[in-house]
């Protein structure tokens, strides 16, 4: 462990901005949530009429989780137990996978393991910092939750409710540090991990989905989400039945987990992966030698990863389209919380609508990942060899963009059919396959206006590009999933481009909103185009 404490130095020295912000998002906009929900929810015949939606029928637990009781602690948990801890686990991935895979990919490990350090002493550093981390938001939302409790839970089940969010986080962390002897790149590792939580969320929802209530009237969900970290998280019942035994399943799993991932790093080359990769052919293919064919190479494994989270998400919404049809039709409620967020009309349309709006968030982080490769090409200095042929700055940018913008717009189009497919397969009508993929087209300029604002932002602004698109696509996903349920203010829920684009197919296509967006956006990609062809390579 030589060097410990001066490799914990460097990572929260190269993470000073980024973990405070992290934690401080996360701990108060949860915090938050609390008397919001007190504000809007807190009269008792509202949360009786929400807890027999959810608790009639399971169909509608796939995406929150269940609800105990007719309470706000219960309330607070379908609310926000799952969707803060999405956000926990990738805090956990990117921290891990920055500090470890990233470190050999760029060569900085080699220049480590060049002084008086161990192998292992970075894994185990990284580790630490990650520890603490968790129980620092741990502490936070404990704190926090007791603070503002009004007698609405017990101080253990505030503790526990923050306990289990922290070692949620750090299981992540696990996964991570072994993901990242696996692989030999930063993206595989990344993306398979990303796989693994979309994977556990669909395994949760569906172990709820299939779950029965026990003698007591609680939701007992099936094995199947025992099999997902999302599964332990929520078995602890932290606000309503709190139940400390299942954190026992995460600490057990993140020892072991980090056990394999020491053993294995010990035994493998530094900057090679356990898994040899797939050796390619001699000469590239005549259209990989166009500057176009090599950013479609480059963006390829993105696409693909993406495209089969989204056509999952759709084919599992397409399952729930019958049993969402009973639930909605004898639940005003739900009626409400749905039309708030897709219009009004016929219940099928309606449901879709909504459905149709978290997809599209899903394809716009798509194109936010994707374009992401614009500065690591550049700060790993790919991009100076590139430039030095005959490819210019100019043509470089638009081609990602274009690549990008294409592949989000074949997940637009193959998110139309399948939802047009799963709706003429479960209902006893058929509705227009066109209809639907015009709705689902409907939202492309809202992915032009986030490329625009990723464009905009990497020609001026080129290190903070990252960080600040992706916190304003954080307060897209909140006001488009939270703020209808919150009834926000009319001028906050603006700050959403969601809000602009009519909710099809409940509601007819307005064309002139979506002219104003694509001319916002274009006017954004101008001026970082302008930028970017000024600026200096690697400028900070």
């Amino acid at each position: 462990m030589a060097g410990l404490g001066t490799l914990i130095r460097l990572i929260l020295r190269r993470d000073r901005v980024k973990l405070p912000v992290w934690i401080i998002a996360i701990v108060s906009s949860l915090l938050a949530m609390v008397p919001l929900l007190r504000d809007t929810y807190g009269a008792g015949d509202e949360l009786a009429t929400i807890y027999q939606t959810f608790g009639a029928n399971p169909a509608g637990l796939f995406l929150t989780g269940p609800m105990d009781s007719p309470t706000l602690a219960a309330f607070m948990t379908i609310e926000t137990l799952l969707w803060w801890g999405l956000a926990i686990a990738f805090m956990n991935v990117l921290l891990v996978v920055r500090h470890t895979r990233q470190n050999e990919e760029m060569g900085a490990q080699e220049l480590l393991l060049s002084g008086q350090v161990h192998r292992t002493t970075n894994l185990a550093a990284v580790l630490l910092v990650a520890a603490a981390t968790n129980a620092i938001l741990a502490i936070g939302i404990g704190a926090g939750m007791v603070a503002i409790a009004d007698g609405e839970w017990s101080t253990e089940s505030a503790w526990l409710y923050g306990a289990a969010f922290g070692m949620f986080g750090f299981v992540w962390a696990a996964i991570a540090a072994f993901a990242a002897q696996l692989f030999e790149n930063t993206r595989s590792v990344t993306g398979m991990v990303a796989s693994l939580i979309g994977a556990s969320f669909v395994v949760r929802g569906i172990g709820d989905f299939m779950g029965t209530k026990n003698a007591e009237g609680l939701l007992e969900p099936t094995w199947v989400s025992s099999l997902s970290p999302f599964g332990w998280l929520q078995a602890t019942r932290g606000l309503t039945v709190p139940d400390w035994w299942p954190l026992l399943v995460p600490m057990l799993c993140s020892v072991g987990l980090i056990a394999l991932a020491a053993a294995v790093q010990a035994r493998r080359d530094v900057g090679e992966g356990l898994l040899p990769s797939r050796r390619g052919r001699a000469r590239a293919a005549s259209f990989l030698r166009t500057p176009l064919g090599l950013t479609w190479y480059l963006q390829k494994n993105v696409f693909i990863g993406w495209l089969c989270a989204v056509i999952a998400m759709v084919a599992t919404i397409g399952v729930l389209v019958p049993e969402m049809s009973h639930v909605y039709e004898s639940s005003e409620s739900l009626k409400q919380m749905i039309e708030a967020m897709g219009g009004s009309g016929e219940m099928i349309p309606v449901f879709l609508s909504a459905m149709l709006s978290i997809i599209v968030l899903m394809v716009a982080a798509y194109v936010l990942h994707g374009l992401g490769r614009l500065r690591s090409e550049e700060s790993s200095g790919h991009l100076e060899n590139l430039l030095a042929l005959r490819l210019s700055r100019g043509s470089w940018l638009l081609l990602h963009a274009a690549v990008v913008l294409f592949g989000g717009l074949v997940m637009l189009v193959a998110t139309g059919w399948l939802l047009a497919l799963s709706v003429n397969m479960a209902a006893d009508f058929t509705v227009d396959t066109w209809s639907y993929i015009a709705a689902a087209m409907s939202y492309w300029p809202m992915l032009l206006f986030f490329a625009g604002i990723y464009v905009c932002l990497f020609g001026m602004l080129p290190r903070a590009a990252g960080l600040v698109v992706w916190v304003y696509y954080g307060v897209v996903l909140f006001l488009s999933w939270l703020a209808p349920l919150l009834q926000l203010d009319k001028w906050m829920m603006n700050l959403s481009p969601l809000e602009y684009i009519a909710a099809a197919p409940a509601e007819d296509i307005e064309v002139l909103p979506l002219v104003y967006i694509c001319g916002l956006a274009l006017l954004l990609v101008a001026i970082g185009f302008t930028t970017w062809q000024k600026r200096n390579l690697l400028e900070r």
